[in-house]
């Protein structure tokens, strides 16, 4: 199958949303009861939101397409730290120029074929043009298969965090690894 990486534009942001509604649902629908996770989706992949993202000057949404519009998944970057509130860390972060990875997600039918290794050097790109000494994330704690790629990428665990979602509390791993210079 063809494919191709590239960065979003403001005219994407209907698709980037119906998309990341669609893995986040195939992500975790078996995990997140509804109603909850109707609302989330609702809230979190709403069009005008989505497009913030995608217009702010310290972020980034990188698509990964079979087809123009034929979304095969996505990442969505941006110059931060994590949140001091819901963060606890065990050990420093690996450098003081943060790039966070605030959602990675490639369909499961696609698992397996290398998209995601190429979405995550898209990331590590634009980590590295901004000026970034290192990435970071925050994964569930119960995502095995995404905690394995982190893992296998070089991602290091360096605390934990907790993510709410409507009355459940998620429990994540903050990971982080430096970025080669």
């Amino acid at each position: 199958m063809a494919w191709n990486i590239r960065r979003a534009g403001p005219g994407d942001a209907d698709a980037v949303a119906a998309c990341g509604a669609r893995l986040f649902r195939q992500a975790y629908g078996p995990t997140h009861p509804e109603p909850t996770l109707s609302r989330y989706l609702g809230d979190a992949f709403a069009t005008e939101r989505v497009r913030a993202f995608i217009t702010d000057p310290n972020a980034a949404v990188f698509l990964i397409e079979a087809a123009p519009g034929e979304l095969l998944g996505y990442a969505q970057v941006r110059v931060a730290l994590p949140e001091a509130e819901t963060t606890t860390l065990d050990r420093p972060l690996p450098g003081t120029r943060p790039f966070e990875i605030v959602r990675f997600y490639v369909d499961v039918k696609f698992h397996g074929k290398g998209l995601a290794t190429v979405l995550m050097t898209a990331c590590e790109a634009e980590a590295r043009d901004r000026g970034a000494d290192f990435i970071w994330l925050q994964a569930w704690q119960k995502a095995a298969r995404a905690l394995g790629f982190y893992q296998k990428d070089g991602f290091e665990r360096f605390g934990t965090a907790v993510w709410f979602f409507g009355d459940l509390k998620d429990h994540d791993f903050v990971l982080a690894r430096r970025i080669p210079s």
